[in-house]
C-alpha cells in the first residue's frame, strides 16, 4: 500500500523516456559501452585541469585540448576561435541600453577540414562555463554525422546536444554553469546580473548525469563533492528515479552490447 503514495519521477514519464532514448541513441553512435567506460567523469579539479598562470587564448586552447581528449575527440580536426565581445550596455552611470545584443556562449560550424568552434570572451573569466561551452560544441561535432536523428528529430538537436555533452562526461560542468546570479561593479555602476547557459534545466541535466553514473557504477560522492550545494538534493532525487528504472537500464545494457562506433570520415 505504501507504493500508492510514492511520488512520480521528477522529470515526468515523457521527459524521462526521452532521456533514456537519447542515451541509447548515443550508445549506438559513439562506440557503445566500452567507449563510454573509457571516458572519465570529468571533475573541476587540478587533476583534470592542471593549467595555472595561463590567460586569454592560450588558456582557452589548453582547456579546449583537455576537453577534446576527455571526450575521445583529440584527433578530430577542429579550429578554435574567440568571438567578438558584446557592446557595453552601460552608456553612463545613469544610462543603460536595454535589450543590447548578446552573443552565444559558443558556436559550432562544420568545415571542409573538420569543424570551427568559437567561444565568447566573457567565458575566459568563468572556467566552469568555458568547459561546459566546449563540451556542448564538441557534442555538436560528435553528433552532426549520426546516420539517424536524435529521438524527437533534428528539431530538438540542441537539447539532445546538451544530453550528449553530459553523456561524454561533462555533466558537472553543465549543471553548475546552467544558472548564475552575481553582483557586478565596474567602478561607476553596481548591480546584480544573472545568466542562463544551455538548453536544459538543471534537473534534466542531472537526470542524464545520473543515468550515466548509475549505468557505470560511479559512486555518488564523485558527483556530490563537486556540485553546487543547491543542486545536491536534486541529484539525490533524480538518482533514485534512475535506480528505480531497472527495465530502462537493462535496455541500455542490451543496446550497448550491439552497438558500433560511427565516426565521420573527416575525423579520421
Amino acid at each position: 500500500m505504501l507504493g500508492w503514495f510514492r511520488k512520480g519521477t521528477l522529470l515526468g514519464s515523457e521527459l524521462t523516456q526521452w532521456q533514456f532514448d537519447c542515451f541509447a541513441w548515443l550508445l549506438r553512435h559513439t562506440g557503445g559501452m566500452e567507449a563510454l567506460k573509457e571516458r572519465p567523469l570529468v571533475q573541476p579539479t587540478p587533476q583534470f585541469f592542471p593549467e595555472r598562470g595561463m590567460r586569454g587564448q592560450a588558456m582557452a586552447e589548453a582547456i579546449f585540448a583537455r576537453v577534446r581528449g576527455y571526450a575521445g575527440m583529440a584527433d578530430w580536426p577542429c579550429e578554435l576561435k574567440m568571438q567578438e565581445d558584446d557592446p557595453n550596455p552601460v552608456v553612463s552611470t545613469a544610462l543603460l541600453v536595454k535589450n543590447s545584443p548578446s552573443s552565444p556562449a559558443g558556436t559550432f560550424r562544420a568545415t571542409d577540414d573538420g569543424a570551427l568552434i568559437t567561444y565568447h570572451p566573457a567565458r575566459l573569466n568563468d572556467p566552469m562555463s568555458l568547459v561546459a561551452t566546449f563540451a556542448h560544441e564538441l557534442a555538436h561535432y560528435r553528433t552532426a554525422g549520426c546516420p539517424e536523428p536524435p529521438p524527437g528529430g533534428w528539431d530538438v538537436w540542441e537539447h539532445a546536444t546538451d544530453l550528449a555533452a553530459v553523456f561524454l562526461g561533462f555533466g558537472l560542468f553543465l549543471a553548475n554553469s546552467r544558472f548564475s546570479f552575481s553582483q557586478f561593479s565596474d567602478g561607476q555602476t553596481m548591480g546584480w546580473k544573472w545568466r542562463q547557459q544551455g538548453y536544459l534545466s538543471e534537473p534534466e541535466i542531472l537526470h542524464m548525469h545520473a543515468i550515466r553514473c548509475v549505468l557505470l557504477g560511479t559512486p555518488p560522492r564523485e558527483t556530490m563533492d563537486h556540485l553546487k550545494p543547491a543542486l545536491r538534493g536534486i541529484y539525490k532525487r533524480v538518482q533514485r528515479d534512475v535506480e528505480r528504472s531497472s527495465s530502462e537500464l537493462e535496455r541500455l545494457r542490451r543496446e550497448a552490447a550491439a552497438t558500433f562506433d560511427h565516426t565521420p570520415v573527416s575525423a579520421g
